[in-house]
């Protein structure tokens, strides 16, 4: 997995104090997932090809999760020229709901070769990787997560939400977590999640590894570390706040490498 950007949330994507660009995923299958502004950015200064991307999953109708989608798409199709590739979205991605969406045009949906509208409970195939869609409680009431069946283990991304029975119940045992963390220690919002409930849900969930992203600018300011120490400290799980950049490799065991950094190997207490 690649962090192409980990700031998140109305100001901290205006400011791009840090990039908004999403999650690129590696497993004999190259997904771009909540590809926001900056995806396009990062993926050329660390030289990913946009044509070279098989599926664009986006949760939900934010703009830090969609807004390089339809040029990442046009990539994908190596501008219109090859139908190809598959393109993921909850229904106010893809068809609205409300006052939300469609944020994808109906040329761009028109250019992949599969159209496929997430709902919580789906079970998706993209070429060999099994993707189950996942609940949020977040003010998009459409928007989903996602628990990707990888080779190595199950790595869940639970996108923009608050602690919710359903979500803990939707990811647990999973081998890596990735948390939408907007809120630092006391000042929690509604429908996103806070360091307490972080804390509440790595407890319940039990991963083998936590990784904090998508932080706020009080989140920014405060420092991201502090809250992964908090966070370890509480649940005795390894917890990495990401960087923009950073990668992190999951075989036998989690490699996550900073970017300008040495690598850190943590070990796989499953051997």
């Amino acid at each position: 997995m690649t962090f192409l950007g980990t700031g998140g949330g109305r100001f901290a994507t205006n400011y791009q104090i840090r990039s908004t660009g999403g999650i690129y995923i590696e497993d004999g299958i190259r997904i771009h997932l909540d590809p926001g502004p900056g995806a396009l950015t990062n993926m050329r200064r660390l030289s990913l090809d946009p044509a070279k991307t098989d599926a664009i999953l986006i949760s939900h109708c934010h703009p830090d999760h969609y807004v390089d989608a339809e040029v990442l798409l046009e990539g994908m199709v190596l501008g219109g020229f090859k139908k190809k590739g598959v393109l993921v979205g909850s229904p106010t991605v893809l068809e609205g709901r409300d006052n939300l969406g469609p944020c994808i045009s109906p040329y761009h949906r028109s250019l992949p070769e599969r159209l496929i509208v997430a709902r919580v409970g789906d079970e998706i195939r993209i070429m060999d990787m099994n993707i189950s869609v996942t609940p949020t409680v977040h003010k998009d009431p459409y928007g989903v997560g996602f628990r990707f069946h990888t080779s190595n283990g199950d790595i869940s991304y639970v996108s923009d939400s608050e602690i919710a029975d359903e979500v803990v119940k939707a990811h647990r045992d999973t081998r890596v977590l990735i948390l939408n963390l907007t809120r630092p220690i006391a000042s929690k919002v509604p429908r996103h999640l806070s360091t307490e409930e972080a804390i509440e849900m790595v407890d319940d969930i039990g991963p083998e590894m936590t990784v904090l992203t998508h932080f706020g600018m009080k989140i920014l300011h405060e420092g991201a570390d502090k809250q992964a120490k908090h966070i370890e400290e509480r649940t005795g799980v390894r917890t990495v706040a990401a960087e923009d950049l950073m990668r992190v490799g999951v075989g036998k065991t989690a490699r996550v490498t900073r970017r300008g950094e040495n690598r850190a190997t943590y070990n796989d207490p499953k051997g």
